[in-house]
């Protein structure tokens, strides 16, 4: 339940601070913060607003497709698993945004955070 309040409460802008991909070193993980303190998760236009900070995200902290078979592969599959697990907490944070308004610090915590490696 704390992991649910913790997701469900974060930040409202997005703050995509993440290394290029080729910026880290191997291993080393690359990360973004998504921030939706601004967002009002209960509407679709806020839903939206969301994915698509999710999505500049993904492609943040994961690099764009280049056109390059042996690249692409691995930027692809660091895009899907890095999204898959944005939207398990994506989803946590809709399903539970109201409830979190009426607890403590409304404010607090309203942040997905990505990591990929």
């Amino acid at each position: 339940m704390n992991t649910l309040k913790t997701l469900a409460a974060a930040t409202i802008a997005i703050t995509a601070a993440a290394l290029p991909l080729g910026a880290a070193s191997a291993g080393e993980a690359r990360t973004a913060t998504i921030s939706y303190e601004d967002l009002n998760l209960s509407s679709q236009a806020g839903q939206d607003i969301l994915d698509r900070r999710i999505e500049n995200a993904v492609e943040a902290v994961c690099g764009r497709l280049q056109g390059r078979p042996t690249f692409d592969s691995a930027v692809r599959e660091c895009q899907t698993q890095t999204r898959l697990t944005a939207m398990q907490s994506r989803d946590i944070a809709v399903a539970s945004y109201g409830r979190t308004q009426l607890a403590g610090n409304p404010r607090a915590s309203r942040q997905i955070r990505l990591v990929a490696r």
